[in-house]
């Protein structure tokens, strides 16, 4: 069964609210909420939407800031299994990226709301076709435009041009091809690696530290021993980390969520693909299998513990009201938050304007291919003395 968006996570929090918290602890840099979270990820069974939201992260917000990131989270896939504690202390691993590199998400954006555009700087070649024009472009260290000009070819002739620009990234080009399933994610972080100068590529191999603090290790001690329900449920989701990524970003700030915990709980555990499994011998034809059935249930997974006689602190620790934003704004909010969390290695402007279209759906975005006019006659400087 594939859980929806709001199901129910092992201590009641929604799924999504719980994905992006991860994400938001990681990118703030907060040790303890992303050990907090890694658990909850993994004790949910979420571990395939914990790895993808780390490989979101990489291309977003840390990039080739450090390839040995990357490679951590491809070596759980290679290994096919991974423990708690392994997964604890890889989202712990991504905190501790000291360069962020988010030239990845920059050009994907640039590239959508560049509509007409030649190159700017002055070029000494006339360009045949976009092929030798996009070498150039590279060469010269100028990935904006070399990405923009790509944008006229088919991503396998991309390809072909950067595999035979940069033979010496044979290896790493064929793990970023097949990274995702989008074609343009996989091909803005290939021209970001072959215009990587050699320290730079040299540094982003360097090994994260994995020095677990004292604290952190007590703290998770804590929580796996705490015995209560509501106790366990030390942290509640951050604003931000709500931001366009939750069903409650657009949920009105006079609404909230709490019935899913409070009236509408049982339907809430029968649709959670985790308690559902849980709630199976105890149930019949999706009813309780008799009283007694109910009651051992309750007994045993909550015992004098039930939500609905929580406290209202205790439910807003995973349930309240919603952020009441617009769809588009909170989509231009929640890349404003990302980028600032980053920087890119490109020298430009990073603000965009708050009507562009960046549903971050780039397939969709990159369906149309401009069009551009061959040979491009060489751009001279004109030096004028003015008398």
């Amino acid at each position: 069964m594939k859980q929806s968006n709001n199901s129910l996570t092992k201590h009641l929090y929604r799924k999504d609210e719980v994905i992006s918290s991860l994400r938001w602890a990681i990118i703030t840099r907060n040790l303890l909420e992303t050990a907090f979270w890694a658990i909850e990820v993994y004790d949910s069974n979420l571990l395939e939407d914990g790895l993808n939201t780390l490989e979101t992260l990489w291309l977003q917000v840390i990039g080739f800031g450090s390839w040995f990131a990357l490679r951590l989270v491809l070596y759980v896939y290679d290994q096919g299994e991974v423990s708690q504690e392994e997964f604890v202390d890889l989202c712990c691993a991504f905190t501790r990226v000291k360069v962020r590199d988010s030239t990845i998400f920059h050009i994907l954006i640039r590239g959508t709301i560049s509509r007409i555009w030649k190159p700017c700087f002055p070029h000494s070649k006339e360009y045949s076709c976009a092929t030798d024009a996009i070498t150039d472009c590279l060469k010269r260290g100028k990935l904006i435009d070399a990405w923009l000009i790509g944008r006229t070819l088919e991503p396998s002739e991309q390809w072909l041009v950067l595999e035979t620009f940069a033979p010496g990234f044979k290896k790493e080009l064929q793990i970023l091809k097949t990274l995702r399933e989008s074609k343009m994610e996989c091909l803005a972080s290939a021209y970001v690696l072959v215009c990587l100068d050699e320290l730079s590529w040299i540094a982003s191999q360097t090994a994260l530290e994995n020095n677990e603090p004292v604290e952190l290790g007590e703290a998770i001690e804590d929580w796996l021993l705490e015995q209560s329900m509501r106790k366990r449920r030390v942290y509640k989701p951050r604003p931000e980390a709500l931001l366009y990524l939750t069903d409650r970003s657009e949920i009105s700030s006079l609404k909230s969520s709490e019935p899913d915990i409070q009236e509408n709980l049982e339907d809430g555990l029968k649709a959670s693909e985790y308690w559902s499994e849980i709630m199976e011998p105890y149930m019949k034809n999706g009813k309780w299998a008799s009283d007694l059935k109910k009651e051992k249930f309750y007994s045993k997974y909550f015992p004098q513990d039930i939500p609905d006689e929580w406290s209202l602190a205790d439910r807003e620790k995973s349930h309240g009201r919603g952020l009441g934003k617009n769809h588009d704004l909170a989509r231009a909010r929640f890349i404003n938050h990302t980028l600032q969390r980053s920087k890119s290695l490109e020298l430009w402007d990073s603000k965009f304007p708050s009507d562009i279209d960046c549903s971050m759906d780039w397939d969709s975005l990159y369906s149309v291919r401009p069009v551009l006019e061959f040979p491009m006659k060489p751009l001279k400087k004109i030096l004028e003395i003015i008398e």
